[in-house]
């Protein structure tokens, strides 16, 4: 899919609190450019950092661009390319807390093509694991890629969703599902600058209750969510990826590692 005009969105980092600006534009790579100030770099060049909850790209001369999973989410999700992402703010902007609101955007803005770079198909799986081995993900061979996901939470209970990608099963079933924090956890975020910008208009709220802006989207929002993720997250790897991932409690960390682990095979 190829956008045909420009899109700008604003709204606040969902980390920093501070208002953020990005802007979508076609551009003639056929991968996905990311600027910020006078940096730019192709998504497959930056190096990553998935541990401060959220997906950050770092430029060469240390500079970052935040909390980039849901907007990548979409734009790999429909499977958009040739575009640059020009970032104002050193975040991108939180929205809606999913991909559904750039997704809607994307599909007025854009138009079919067969213009895609080739997908990195796998001959081996490929395999990281957390230090106590109790979170994995792990890639196998498939003529498509399929996601199963399982996560396992206080006050949600485990959870597991499998889903085969396609732009329209992207947008029906994982664009709105909506990124989530633990009540317990939200003071000790915002005292080390995180979900600064986090309110009910982009997150979930799960304690002994759930706190979430008209109702859950799905009673499986959260792994739905964590897919979503997963998703802007092998965008890093810089072309369509065909795979079977299977990920046990995993999160951005163990994504990024996978992605550096897949771009090794590109080279």
């Amino acid at each position: 899919m190829k956008i045909n005009g420009k899109i700008l969105l604003k709204g606040l980092g969902l980390h920093s609190g501070k208002e953020c600006e990005l802007l979508i534009e076609p551009c003639d790579s056929k991968e996905i450019l990311m600027k910020s100030d006078d940096n730019e770099l192709p998504l497959s060049k930056f190096s990553l950092s998935g541990t401060n909850r959220g997906s950050d790209y770092i430029f060469p001369d240390g500079s970052k661009i935040r909390t980039c999973e849901h907007v990548l989410s979409a734009l790999n999700g429909l499977r958009v390319n040739g575009v640059r992402l020009t970032v104002t703010g050193g975040e991108m902007p939180a929205l809606d807390g999913c991909a559904r609101t750039l997704c809607e955007e994307i599909l007025k803005h854009s138009e079919e093509s067969n213009d895609e770079l080739e997908s990195l198909k796998l001959s081996s799986p490929v395999e990281v694991r957390s230090d106590d081995y109790k979170r994995f993900v792990a890639a196998f061979p498939c003529e498509h890629l399929r996601v199963t996901y399982i996560v396992e939470y206080d006050f949600i209970g485990a959870q597991i969703f499998d889903y085969v990608h396609s732009p329209e099963n992207y947008f029906e079933n994982i664009a709105a599902a909506r990124t989530f924090a633990m009540e317990s956890d939200i003071n000790y975020l915002r005292s080390h600058g995180m979900a600064l910008g986090g309110s009910l208009d982009n997150a979930i709220v799960v304690g002994e209750t759930i706190q979430a802006k008209g109702g859950l989207h799905w009673k499986d929002e959260f792994v739905r969510h964590k897919v979503l993720d997963l998703i802007g997250d092998l965008a890093a790897i810089g072309r369509p990826l065909k795979a079977h991932i299977i990920a046990c409690r995993a999160g951005h960390e163990l994504h990024l590692k996978l992605v550096e682990e897949l771009r090794q095979n590109l080279k």
